[in-house]
Order: C-alpha cells, then structure tokens, then sequence
C-alpha cells in the first residue's frame, strides 16, 4: 500500500487544481511558482500517477487529478470544519448563513422569529456581504444565493423563484394620482436598483419595458441605489416607484405599506438557491435548517405568483395599451 502523501503537499495540489495555474496557486498560497511546481511534481513521483496535462500556456487535470482534486478537497473541508467546531465546543448548535444585505434584512430576518419559535435550540448567524463568500475558508454552513445556476462545488437547493413588479407607498399613489398604463407610470419619480441594471438577472426597468414590450420608453431617470434592501427602503419613505423584487417586498404588500401602482409583473431571470458544503449539508443541524427555510421559501413563492398572478397581468395589460382613437 503506497504511503499517504504529506496534507501540505495536497493542499498545495488542491489550490492549484482550483486556479489550474501554478502561479495563482503560488500567490494564494504566498510562495514561489517554481515551489509549487516542485511540491507537485513530488507529488505526481511519490503517487506514481500524472496529475496534470502541461501544455502550452495552460494547465489541464487528467482523470486521475480531477478524481484526487475533488476528493481532497472534500477531506480538506472536513477536516478545516473540525477544527472550527473544536475550537468553539459552546457553539455547537449555531449556524453560520451568508446571503446578500437586501435578502437578509427583508426576507430572513423577518422569519428569524417564526423558525426560532419551531427550533428555539439553534441559532442562526446572519451574514449579510455582497461577496460570494467562500463557505469552506470562511467556516460558513450555508449560503443564500441569487443567480441564474447554482455554483460549482456546492450541494444547491432551490428555494425559489422571483418576480419584479413596481411598488410604492399608498401616499404617492394618492399624491400622482391612479396609474392605467406604463406611460403614466413613468411619469412618476422611479427609484433603481443600479446593482441590476444589465447583470442578466431582468430585474432591471430597462428589462421590465423589455418583457412587456415597450423597448421604446427611456427609464434611466430618477434616484439610483446599489442594493435591493436600500431600494425596497427608500419607496417605503415614499421617494418614488420602485420595480422591487417580489420575494423581498411582499410583506410589505401584504400589509398595505406598500402597493402596486400597475399590476404588471415580470418574471426574474434568477432563482434563489440554497448552497451548502457537500460533505456536511446532510449533517441533522444544516439539513433542519434546510427544510426550515425549503418550506419558508415555498410560502414566499406563493405569495409572489399572486401579486404577479396571471389574471392580474391579463387586467393591467389591458390598462396598459394606449387608447385607439
């Protein structure tokens, strides 16, 4: 039986095979290429195999380095997440959750009290960053990502998918008077979401207009904001229209404090997505926590489909085409 290589020589490998570049691995890792070069080539002597394909310009995994990259790197995780939780024993039941500002101050925290009421014996640290935090160096249990696919690496469960749909205050609605078409929607001050504009997510007004056909209309106008929670805050102080996601603006419609001047949703390109460790989103803590917020997101779902419920659309669609005289 062949004597198991050292951890830092596949630590080293691991880093490498993530970059496929001997020398984004060095600068990570804070030594020389060359170095690195040489731990991996007495790693490929030591294991009798070939790990990489060194061509010209780049790097390519044979078979038997992708097999030893990912399995490494699962064991390495694991062994990186022991020390965490050994090093906090008086912590064993908290949970460590990243997700973006906006989802985390209007769409988790908001539920926090709910799911403690059910599991009171679990605590949950909300880490709110616009990072794409990595979950195994920065000890984080899960991640609550908005995007197209879920990453790679990760286990993902979707939670849910979104809509966009223009919200604002019942007082400004009052003060501008009723809104029956698109046109005079915009004649209203709009606030932007500047972190969406053109990211592919279709949450933007450029790409609401699109989807209802009206590529003609400029939209640029009105205040701008660089994150959804400041966007969805600044129509509930009545500084303007807002096109919101529906995910983190339906409680407020549910209670009145918001409302929809023009009934016209718009489907989001981008779904949440629950991401997790693959060895440990099974552990009974993280899969609770799982099933907590699986069933949260299904409720939260629903309530999007009827603010942007078909029936409603076909209504205001029909507002929304110009008079033929």
């Amino acid at each position: 039986m062949p004597r198991t290589p050292s951890l830092d020589a596949l630590r080293i490998f691991v880093v490498a095979a993530r970059h496929m570049s001997f020398t984004e691995a060095a600068n990570e890792l804070h030594l020389t290429q060359s170095a690195v070069s040489h731990r991996i080539r007495g790693l490929e002597e030591e294991l009798g195999l070939s790990l990489f394909k060194r061509l010209t310009r780049r790097l390519e995994l044979t078979a038997q380095g992708r097999a030893l990259a990912h399995r490494v790197e699962q064991a390495i995780g694991e062994i990186d997440r022991s020390i965490v939780d050994l090093s906090r024993p008086d912590d064993t039941c908290s949970l460590k959750v990243t997700m973006l500002p906006s989802v985390a101050s209007h769409w988790l925290i908001p539920r926090l009290a709910r799911i403690r009421r059910r599991h009171p014996g679990v605590d949950i640290q909300v880490i709110a960053d616009p990072r794409l935090l990595d979950l195994r160096a920065e000890g984080i249990d899960l991640a609550i990502r908005f995007g197209r696919t879920p990453h790679p690496g990760y286990s993902a469960t979707r939670l849910m998918g979104d809509r966009v749909v223009p919200v604002c205050t019942p007082e400004l609605l009052e003060q501008y008077g009723p809104v029956s078409s698109i046109d005079s929607l915009l004649a209203l001050p709009l606030l932007h979401d500047s972190a969406t504009a053109g990211d592919g997510s279709d949450s933007d007004w450029r790409a609401w207009l699109d989807y209802f056909g009206r590529p003609d209309i400029a939209c640029h106008a009105g205040q701008h904001f660089s994150e959804a929670g400041m966007l969805i805050n600044a129509a509930m102080l009545g500084l303007g229209v807002a096109l919101a996601r529906a995910s983190l603006a339906a409680d407020q419609i549910a209670s009145g404090a918001l409302v929809c001047p023009l009934k016209l949703a718009a489907p989001t390109a981008y779904s949440y997505y629950l991401l997790g460790l693959p060895e440990v989103v099974d552990r009974p803590k993280i899969a609770m926590f799982r099933r907590l917020l699986v069933a949260e997101a299904a409720a939260t779902e629903a309530a999007v489909q009827v603010i942007g419920s078909p029936a409603a659309n076909a209504a205001a669609e029909v507002a929304a085409l110009p008079v033929v005289a």
